[in-house]
């Protein structure tokens, strides 16, 4: 199978490239800012910018599967420049695979939250790439697969890894709510398994998929005092009302617009951090056979093993 995979640098796409170039794929990687770094003689690392209609079309001669991981990922910023790489971006995408009749393509989406309020530029431009894609299928069966993650960790996780690791080390973090919304943790093994598996699957196509690693009990207390062990600090006992949390992370990002200082806590941070909402992957487990097969005890263990290999904890 002859894949392309966008955002081939980062951490989701990183992992997606490694293991199907270990199966004896062929990978076209797309990278942007970040440089890769895995070598493998299967791979094939394409600088450019989805952005780009004709950068796209350049690359996009015998691909049979396109990965499409790359997307602007924060809670702030310019709201033009989420619209023109997430929607946009997408659009340029589809155009290539329509090209060049694409077998399909694998959207990397994401999970949506409680409240529903706080909504970012990221969620809004997220949430209409998917409806776009969809309105594709509907409309045209064009071959789309959006799969939606949990907060993905694992070793080589920046957000869910070593973000909240370094706060905790500084001691510049505190529990929302006392830590009582869910960590709807996906391991990164997991997912990939889950979205190599939206490949072959038959059913998958015109689909949208929750992944995760089906466990709706573990909190973001549970983790965090995990993390907190990890790196030999006492538990967390500072702890903010969700009320209270809104309200400095609102004065942050107002902030962030006057002065451009980036915030430490912001809206969309504190709506996950708060979230107790289930999510189900009976889905994934029908449609593509999917069973996570990391628990959370093992997904730990190979967080810390490697977090002391690169030296972030002793």
């Amino acid at each position: 199978m002859r894949c392309l995979v966008t955002g081939a640098a980062g951490f989701i796409g990183g992992a997606l490239v490694q293991r199907l170039a270990a199966t004896g794929h062929h990978v076209q990687g797309v990278i942007h800012h970040t440089a890769p770094t895995f070598i493998h003689k299967n791979v094939e690392y394409l600088p450019g910018d989805i952005t780009n209609p004709e950068f796209l079309q350049s690359i996009m001669n015998h691909v049979d599967v396109v990965f499409h991981c790359a997307a602007m990922v924060k809670d702030f910023g310019r709201k033009e420049e989420f619209y023109t790489i997430n929607v946009d971006g997408t659009k340029n995408l589809v155009a290539a695979c329509e090209t060049h009749s694409v077998k399909r393509l694998v959207f990397l989406s994401h999970i949506r939250y409680e409240s529903g309020k706080n909504t970012t530029s990221y969620d809004e431009t997220k949430t209409l790439a998917e409806h776009y894609l969809l309105e594709k299928y509907d409309k045209e069966q064009f071959p789309v697969v959006v799969i939606r993650p949990g907060n993905v960790y694992g070793p080589g996780a920046t957000t869910w890894v070593l973000r909240p690791l370094k706060a905790i080390q500084k001691n510049r973090i505190a529990l929302i709510d006392h830590g009582t919304g869910l960590f709807l943790h996906t391991f990164i093994d997991n997912l990939v398994d889950a979205i190599i598996a939206s490949v072959d699957a038959p059913e998958a196509i015109g689909q949208t998929i929750d992944v995760t690693d089906g466990d709706n009990t573990t909190t973001w207390g549970d983790y965090l005092n995990a993390l907190a062990r990890m790196a030999h600090t006492p538990p967390l006992q500072r702890n903010l009302s969700k009320r209270t949390a809104l309200f400095i992370s609102k004065l942050m990002m107002m902030n962030y617009q006057l002065f451009k200082r980036e915030p430490w806590v912001t809206p969309m941070a504190v709506e996950i951090f708060t979230n107790h909402q289930a999510v189900s992957i009976e889905k994934a487990k029908t449609i593509l056979g999917y069973t996570p097969k990391i628990g959370y005890l093992e997904g730990l263990q190979q967080v810390e093993n490697w977090l002391k290999t690169e030296g972030y904890i002793t």
